[in-house]
């Protein structure tokens, strides 16, 4: 079998979504997994230019204190989410990261 990578003109994989799990509600959990995704976001920054969730993000860690996502508060969270038009035109087009990336 052909090992799938980065870069790739094959669509990404998508993974199911366990939102049975009552880790899926789990505010801590989900902060932490938005902080891990942020900082890959925030080191790359390839999709600035496709919503208003990006140049929000990437305001709020430039303007923090430590200029890095543990600078920035997590209620401002909810900001980059409510930008979010989950248009997944990032997923499909310009993240590097995308599974079957190990940072997914």
């Amino acid at each position: 079998m052909k090992e799938k990578r980065e870069g790739g003109i094959e669509a990404p994989t998508r993974h199911a979504i366990d939102w049975q799990s009552p880790d899926f509600y789990d505010r801590d959990k989900l902060n932490a997994e938005l902080e891990r995704v942020f900082d890959v976001c925030h080191g790359c920054r390839r999709c600035v230019s496709l919503c208003d969730s990006f140049p929000t993000l990437f305001d709020l860690i430039d303007e923090s204190e430590t200029m890095e996502v543990d600078g920035v508060d997590k209620k401002d969270y909810q900001k980059v989410a409510d930008q979010c038009y989950l248009c997944d035109m990032c997923y499909m087009t310009k993240c590097p990261y995308v599974p079957p990336h190990e940072w997914r």
